[in-house]
């Protein structure tokens, strides 16, 4: 889940693969002109054998090293669709370096599918010599979607495909982060975790006017198939919706709906903290939760030597994301990065969402090109077998933040020891909360602060108002046994007993 290429559009993943289907299917991709057909297409190909399809690359490009592929650039002047008006545009990625296995692309116009074939004239090689006797790749290695330039008056990239099942997006305001993917297989369970590829794209031609971006994808790997229908709106929040049939090949162990993944180094709450110049490095610094009828879930997020799992059951889901709440520079100091413009992703289900847990998991890392923060919606039943598909939709947002309603919002976590003492203190900080300003100046908030252990003593736990944020300070601290290794802790505003703020959640480990 490498995230190392800062300012470029490059996905932390793996290569993708390019399949043909003569022999294993009545459908072929170039028969795919709807969401029906191709979903024909993975229900026909999930109830045969898994057969990865070898790759001919030539030689010169399987060779090539990162500074040699990153010499290779698509001409703007050759984006597909560019020379139709004002209408949405693709720019393909050259395979090689990392991304060596082509994918296939087709044009659907007018119930009309026509493949979209390689073409070195569509590259610029810079400095490299490419001899004449190399033969051309049989595809593309993914894709990059261009809003029309009257949205933002100007060259506007939004949305990349690269790599597995992953994709990402940006906002008008907003840069390159968090990673989304088509499908999680096995990321926790004991068994070894699978990476489908999308191994063929549709894009609907489109019209000048629109105001959304259509693309169809195949999903296929070792244990499942899957027919994905995007929709995107570019904007300053980019809005996605997608449709997925998953037809599971064989059973497995679990699956992520809606997953992604971010990086998160160290923040304000992290002990001890790396010799590095900045105050914080992260894409992303918690987990939010939304559940009908409460709560409203913010789990900061930490990382430390072992690996961190929690999950949020329910089968009430109203949503859930990862967001960059920081977006102060002054915290990060990362000129280049530029973490405080890192977005949010909030996941809204539509259907297919029962009985399940959001899950987060928490990577040890030591570097900051790694993507080690994967969340995701883990339903309770998977069917077993192609011949019933798990119908999923859901609304994708990519935004600068999605708010809890009306309750405060956590706006940051500190931790560390109390002076003269190995008792653990947490700060807090809550911004103001709906009713505020027609409260008595004396008013104190309720602080509820709760350990799923009772040997943990919670020594002192109060509140007070924060003049520099027009919030509140809620502050508390443990007395945790040296036999205690692992504590889930939670902090709330309550006035009345009734929650006024989001339900602050933590795990702590030793």
């Amino acid at each position: 889940m490498a995230n190392a290429f800062f300012g470029t559009p490059y996905l932390p993943c793996l290569a993708l693969s390019f399949l043909s289907f003569a022999s294993l299917s009545a459908v072929e991709p170039g028969d795919v002109t709807d969401f029906e057909s191709l979903k024909k297409l993975a229900s026909e190909l999930a109830h045969q054998p898994y057969k990865p399809v070898e790759h001919a690359l030539d030689p010169y490009f399987e060779e090539l090293k990162y500074d040699g592929h990153r010499q290779i650039r698509f001409r703007p002047d050759k984006a597909l669709f560019g020379g139709e008006g004002q209408t949405f545009r693709m720019e393909f990625f050259h395979p090689g370096w990392m991304f060596k296995k082509p994918v296939g692309f087709f044009d659907i116009k007018e119930g009309n599918n026509s493949p979209v074939s390689f073409d070195r004239g569509l590259f610029d090689y810079g400095e490299l010599k490419v001899p004449e006797t190399v033969a051309n790749p049989p595809g593309f290695a993914g894709f990059r979607v261009l809003a029309p330039d009257s949205l933002a008056d100007r060259r506007f990239e939004f949305l990349v495909f690269m790599g597995a099942s992953y994709f990402r997006a940006v906002t008008t305001k907003l840069g390159y982060g968090i990673s989304a993917r088509g499908i999680a297989v096995n990321t926790i369970g004991g068994a070894p975790e699978e990476f489908p590829d999308f191994t063929h794209f549709w894009f609907m031609h489109p019209k000048e006017g629109e105001n959304s971006v259509q693309i169809l994808a195949l999903l296929n790997g070792p244990s499942i198939t899957g027919a994905y229908h995007f929709s995107a709106i570019p904007g300053e929040t980019t809005e996605m919706f997608v449709r997925a049939s998953l037809y599971v090949r064989k059973p497995v162990k679990m699956l992520g709906i809606a997953p992604f993944s971010s990086m998160f180094w160290f923040g304000e709450n992290s002990h001890p903290k790396p010799y590095d110049f900045r105050p914080e490095v992260h894409d992303s610094d918690g987990l939010q939760v939304e559940i009908e009828g409460g709560p409203s879930i913010w789990r900061a997020l930490d990382v430390g030597k072992d690996m961190r799992l929690s999950l949020f059951e329910t089968d009430k889901l109203k949503g859930f994301g990862l967001a960059e709440r920081d977006r102060d520079f002054a915290n990060f100091q990362d000129l280049e990065a530029a973490y405080h413009n890192r977005p949010a992703v909030w996941v809204q289900p539509m259907k297919g969402f029962g009985k399940g847990a959001v899950t987060l998991v928490e990577l040890s890392t030591g570097e900051e090109t790694w993507d080690n923060i994967v969340a995701m919606w883990s339903p309770e039943k998977i069917t077993s077998t192609p011949d019933e598909p798990l119908e999923v939709e859901y609304r994708l947002d990519w935004l600068r933040e999605h708010l809890p309603g009306t309750l405060a919002r956590v706006i940051s976590t500190r931790r560390g020891f109390v002076m003269d003492s190995d008792d653990h203190l947490y700060v807090v900080d809550f911004s103001p909360a709906e009713g505020d300003a027609n409260r008595p100046k004396d008013w104190l908030p309720e602080v509820d602060v709760t350990t799923a252990s009772e040997a943990a003593k919670i020594l002192d736990q109060r509140v007070m108002k924060n003049p520099e944020t027009g919030g509140w300070r809620a502050f508390f601290k443990l007395d945790i046994p040296d036999t205690t290794n692992l504590l889930e802790l939670s902090c709330e505003l309550q006035d009345n007993k009734k929650a006024i703020s989001e339900r602050w959640t933590y795990q702590w480990r030793r």
